[in-house]
């Protein structure tokens, strides 16, 4: 996980803010809080498909290495994109907010991932085994992520408008 988390995560950084320039300059200079979430794109189809390597090759007949390097660095690689680009995006959007929209972000998903999950996981995982829990993840992965971006995207300045928070657009 950490391979997956640290690498891509450096990579990313960099990444993130040229295309953000790249973005800027066709824009005629101005910017957008939108311009943050193309990184977010890959990371969006990464996570489920390292759910679902993690959870089909966890068998005996697999070697370990498979999902517990491979699949797990997979699904590192599409949390940290995913996770940096929302955050950049929240900070860009809420500019004199942004720590208070942080946190309200960190709350919701600690009580999303450390408090909702441990409820249901276990049973899940107990009833159907890895691959089949593995792929319930990946559906709900896909459901949530994947058209995320393109929702923040096409309506991302209108829910800025809407907010008293939010930087206005020009």
């Amino acid at each position: 996980l950490c391979l997956g988390l640290s690498g891509v995560s450096q990579i990313n950084a960099q990444l993130i803010d040229g295309v953000y320039k790249r973005l800027c300059a066709r824009n005629g200079g101005a910017g957008k809080p939108e311009y943050r979430l193309p990184s977010m794109v890959p990371g969006t189809f990464l996570l489920p498909i390292g759910l679902l390597v993690t959870g089909w090759t966890a068998r005996a007949s697999v070697h370990w290495i498979v999902p517990d390097i491979v699949g797990i660095v997979i699904v590192g690689a599409g949390m940290i994109l995913n996770f940096q680009s929302i955050q950049t995006y929240i900070i860009d959007a809420f500019t004199l907010h942004g720590p208070s929209a942080l946190a309200a972000t960190n709350v919701f998903r600690s009580i999303v991932m450390g408090f909702g999950f441990p409820l249901f996981a276990p049973s899940m995982y107990n009833a159907l085994d890895y691959g089949k829990g593995g792929t319930i993840l990946a559906c709900a992965a896909i459901a949530i992520w994947i058209p995320a971006p393109f929702l923040f995207w096409v309506y991302g300045e209108r829910l800025q408008n809407a907010s008293h928070y939010a930087k206005r657009s020009t």
